[in-house]
This record gives C-alpha cells, sequence and structure tokens, in this order.
C-alpha cells in the first residue's frame, strides 16, 4: 500500500468520524437559536447597518470548521424605492464573510471581503468568539434615495460550509474520479478527500442556508 494512498484512508476514516459526529449532533443544533438577519435603518439613519446572526450553529460547525470545511457567508444588501406599479432597486451592495480554522494555529480566522478587499476580523482560539466576531454588523455604502421618496432595504445572506455543492458530484466521482486515482492518473488521497467531503455535503444537506429580510418601508 503507497504512503498516499494510507495517507488518504487515514483522511478518510477521520472525515467519516466526523461525520457521524454531525449527524449525531443535528437534533442539539435544532435547539439553538434561529438564523436572522437584522436591519437597523431609518430615513434619517441612512446607510443601514446589517448584522446577520445564529447562523453558525456551535457543535455542528466546529466540527466541520476543525475538518477542513471553511465558511463562507455572502450578504448582498439592496435599496428599493416604491413606485406606482413596481419597486425599482436603486442599488446594491455585496460582501462575504469567511470563517477558518488555522491547524497550525489552532485559531479560527475570521475576515470580511468586500469587493477585492479584505478586512480582518481576528484570530480566536474559541469558536464561540470566532461566531461573534462573524456577526458584527456592517454598514454596506447604499446610496439614499431622493428626499421624499419611499423605500426600504432588502437583504438575502447565504451560508456554504462545502467546497463542492453540486448535486450530481457524487456519482461523477463513483464513476470517474475514483477509478482516475486508482489508475494512477489522479491521486488518491485527492480522489478520497473529494470524495468524502462531497458525501458530507449530501448527508448534511448541503449545509447552504440561505436568509432573506426586508426593512419597513419608510420615507426620506
Amino acid at each position: 500500500m503507497s504512503s498516499s494512498f494510507a495517507s488518504g484512508l487515514r483522511l478518510l476514516q477521520s472525515l467519516a468520524i466526523a461525520l457521524l459526529l454531525l449527524v449525531s449532533s443535528s437534533a442539539v443544533a435544532v435547539a439553538q437559536s434561529s438564523p436572522e438577519i437584522d436591519i437597523r435603518v431609518t430615513a434619517q439613519s441612512f446607510p443601514p447597518l446589517v448584522a446577520v446572526r445564529n447562523v453558525l450553529e456551535e457543535r455542528q460547525f466546529d466540527e466541520l470548521l476543525r475538518n477542513g470545511f471553511p465558511a463562507r457567508l455572502h450578504i448582498r444588501a439592496e435599496i428599493w424605492t416604491v413606485g406606482r406599479y413596481f419597486d425599482d432597486a436603486r442599488g446594491r451592495v455585496e460582501w462575504d464573510v469567511i470563517v477558518q480554522y488555522n491547524v497550525v494555529e489552532k485559531s479560527y480566522e475570521v475576515a470580511r471581503v468586500v469587493g477585492d478587499r479584505v478586512m480582518s476580523l481576528g484570530s480566536y482560539l474559541r469558536f464561540a468568539d470566532a461566531r461573534a466576531a462573524s456577526e458584527l454588523a456592517y454598514l454596506p455604502a447604499l446610496p439614499t434615495p431622493k428626499r421624499g421618496q419611499k423605500g426600504y432595504v432588502l437583504v438575502q445572506a447565504e451560508l456554504q460550509t462545502l467546497e463542492v455543492t453540486d448535486l450530481d458530484e457524487v456519482e461523477r466521482w463513483l464513476r470517474g474520479e475514483a477509478r482516475p486515482a486508482v489508475k494512477g492518473k489522479r491521486s488518491p488521497a485527492s480522489a478520497l478527500t473529494r470524495g468524502v467531503r462531497t458525501l458530507a455535503s449530501r448527508i448534511l444537506g448541503g449545509e447552504v442556508r440561505q436568509l432573506e429580510a426586508r426593512s419597513p418601508t419608510m420615507k426620506f
């Protein structure tokens, strides 16, 4: 047995154990606070202050992060004005919050990405502290509607924890990626890792969460 294949098998075993822990903890996760988007805005305090909370569930996502699955929270905020027949989108700002585990430093790293700018939100030894940092409110630079117009803020958020989300990936891995690995065309460890990550995605429902919230309509 080659060393690369042996290392792949060891990785497969560790990831399988992580999956068992995640599935067994799902009942606990349900009892925690519900995910929500907090939009704090008035016509006099614009742009809005946006925060996404209770998305990273304590035990479940801690295990995912520690086993090499970074969490990416993508947020989109839009300002809409109320029209006579149709509402109009007047501006949009998008950003990401990234949480990953540094195996060497044994710490959780949190960063906010806006366009091509990356802002570190800190490095933490405890997952609870990293989660709190990921929930810090952000002030997106949305354009202010004209005076007298009515409008509202719409915010959408999507959390994705796994690298592979295609629903057909498991079948492709079983049919194709595993075979080249066995035939020497691809690293066995690479094929095993991708296969287990995809299997984790399917077992955990993809771990893609989508949220949406809208502020009350206000007159500017």
